[in-house]
């Protein structure tokens, strides 16, 4: 009785563990690409929300990178040009970094300056690579 007693008390042990170990794997914060912005624009031409899937969510629609890109072009194109996006937390979804990856792409094929509310509450700017 007293090894079964060990055993489980030791597999309970190390499954709280392993637990630990995830969760401190599983952040909140968006590393990759930004970096702290100084100047945080008083308002955005256009804002999105992260959806699931590495998708955008504006006003309501769920968006691929590619529609959103086509999007910001038909903007340009009609006459209410996009200088700043910013990029929210969805209402189901965290921001993640393939969410960072492709409003960086879009912003430097676009010329736009992107921003990103990371799930902490800061604002931080996405930083272009050429």
């Amino acid at each position: 009785m007293q090894t079964i007693f060990s055993a489980k008390t030791l597999r309970i042990a190390a499954l709280a563990l392993l637990v630990a170990v995830l969760a401190a794997c599983g952040r909140n914060d968006i590393k990759n690409g930004t970096v702290d912005a100084d100047n945080v624009p008083a308002s955005y031409d256009l804002s999105v929300k992260a959806d699931k899937d590495g998708q955008f969510d504006f006003d309501g629609a769920t968006l691929t990178p590619e529609d959103l890109r086509g999007h910001i072009r038909y903007l340009n194109e009609t006459g209410k040009p996009v200088h700043a996006i910013l990029l929210t937390r969805g209402e189901k979804e965290k921001i993640k970094n393939t969410h960072v990856a492709a409003l960086a792409s879009i912003s430097r094929d676009l010329k736009i300056t992107a921003y990103v509310t990371d799930n902490d509450g800061r604002t931080k700017v996405i930083k272009i690579v050429e």
